[in-house]
């Protein structure tokens, strides 16, 4: 009877514990597409708090599109009724002329709602609503895996690519209606050509969200009962690469069933059939880079402080690279742009925006300066921070309100907000830091990445100098302002 009642009371704890187990960094979580499995690896399967083995159930599987004539019809319904979401991670393997991901319509030219994953053939998602559209300012890499998010808020479209903003324009709000003819992969317009890509995660919502919305929940699984959300397709059926020629649907996870029919799909092989998903961008491997240190904190909150993968079509050829990545200060999400360390060496003006760029360190030479406009989560609205001798010392945090650039060769950046201050300093010109962002000057000698008026004569608040100092002059303490004229290391960064 004994052992009877262990086996129900087992049976009990395991249950109530199913949903519960070890994230990748160690923390009981209730939310995770990946646990440590009975095995020590990471896995689908893992181990609860107990240390019984869950059984989650949950794929990482997707849907590959051949090109020729194989997508999804969904049923007539009413998707939009003002402002909205679309987000889906894409895998494109060319750029046919304006391939969609999704066209929701009734014909062409009629009451269209599309998303492309290239605008024409130039490899920029495109953004269409009801005869308004355009095109995102970065393009996305071929046979790599891109999140892109659109979104409509009132007027305000939006283009969110790997969570980050990729261009804004003014926008109609779609008409209240049935729209018949909704496609995945497949356009409205008869002669355009199918999609020829990969694509996993597609959420219809009918909220605006956020950027930080988007960077939190973009590299995780859903579980179709989330607030606002309408439609939901995470592509987790068949077996990637397997005869899946019985699965001829595709699943809507909300409750409003608007499931999607399969056509031409050969459901056979290694393209047109399930495929594996898009990897886990927790910035832990090259092979799951994120885009910056704040996508990741947004995906993966308690990502500790250290070194990060990342990369962006627009910098290093597009491959991945390391960084270094302060996750704690401020609710953490930092990257590191630059580090100055005495004794001051090598430093000039072409590299002071590019320095070791892929040997990142937070204790010596390093400057990524050149690409951080492609780093920080917007165009206006980012932060940067400066610290100096220990961290969290002699500098502070600040927001930029305008869209000014890290390799900006004028002085003039002036609109910026300082949030918070490290230290009891206080902005003078010519003794310490100037009221502006810092500024790339056109010098070789004396101040090269600085916050001074002009990097020569007083040029105190000076990141980057040619030589001397220690290893910059950094605050001298005239005008009621801290003194720490050579800090021995100074630390930029960026989120």
């Amino acid at each position: 009877m004994k052992q009877l009642f262990f086996v129900f009371l087992s049976i009990f704890f395991i249950t109530n514990l199913w949903g519960q187990a070890l994230d990748k960094h160690g923390q009981v979580t209730n939310n995770s597409s990946l646990y440590i499995n009975k095995n020590g690896a990471m896995g689908q399967d893992g181990l609860n708090k107990n240390g019984a083995v869950v059984y989650v159930g949950s794929n990482n599987y997707a849907l590959d599109f051949k090109g020729d004539d194989d997508y999804i019809s969904l049923p007539a319904g009413v998707y939009f009724t003002g402002d909205f979401t679309i987000e889906c991670w894409v895998y494109p393997k060319s750029f046919a002329n304006w391939a969609r991901i999704i066209d929701f319509g009734n014909g062409a030219g009629s009451n269209n709602v599309l998303l492309s994953y290239t605008y024409g053939t130039s490899g920029a998602p495109g953004f269409y609503v009801e005869g308004s559209q355009f095109q995102a300012t970065q393009t996305l890499p071929l046979n790599q895996w891109s999140h892109i998010a659109a979104t409509l808020n009132g007027t305000t479209a939006t283009i969110y690519i790997n969570g980050i903003v990729a261009g804004t324009a003014t926008f109609p709000t779609p008409v209240n209606i049935i729209r018949n003819n909704c496609y995945i992969g497949k356009s409205n317009w008869g002669g355009d050509p199918y999609a020829n890509a990969i694509f996993d995660e597609l959420r219809i919502w009918n909220t605006a969200k956020t950027q930080s919305e988007i960077l939190s929940s973009m590299n995780t699984q859903l579980l179709g009962n989330e607030p606002g959300l309408v439609a939901y397709y995470n592509f987790n059926q068949g077996i990637p690469s397997a005869n899946n020629a019985g699965i001829t649907s595709l699943i809507d996870k909300t409750t409003n069933a608007y499931n999607g029919t399969l056509h031409n799909f050969a459901l056979i092989g290694t393209t047109s059939n399930w495929v594996n998903g898009t990897p886990l961008n927790d910035g832990t491997s090259a092979s799951s880079a994120s885009s910056s240190a704040y996508a990741i904190k947004q995906a993966f909150p308690s990502s500790p402080d250290g070194y990060y993968w990342i990369k962006n079509p627009n910098i290093n050829g597009g491959a991945p690279f390391q960084i270094y990545a302060d996750m704690t200060t401020d609710g953490g999400g930092w990257t590191l742009i630059m580090c100055n360390r005495n004794p001051n060496a090598g430093w000039t003006n072409a590299n002071a925006v590019l320095r070791s760029q892929t040997s990142p360190t937070n204790d010596g030479d390093y400057s990524i300066i050149a690409w951080a406009d492609y780093i920080r989560k917007s165009a206006t609205g980012f932060q940067y921070m400066m610290d100096a001798n220990t961290r969290g010392s002699y500098g502070g945090i600040w927001t930029v309100n305008q869209p000014y650039s890290f390799v900006s060769r004028v002085n003039t950046n002036t609109d910026i907000t300082i949030n918070t201050k490290f230290g009891n300093w206080n902005y003078f010109e010519g003794g310490g830091f100037g009221p502006r962002m810092p500024w790339w000057t056109t010098r070789t000698s004396e101040g090269i990445i600085t916050t001074s008026q002009s990097g020569t004569s007083y040029w105190w608040g000076t990141l980057i100098a040619s030589s001397g100092w220690s290893p910059s002059p950094w605050l001298s303490g005239d005008g009621g302002t801290l003194s720490m004229q050579g800090p021995g290391i100074i630390w930029y960064w960026v989120r």
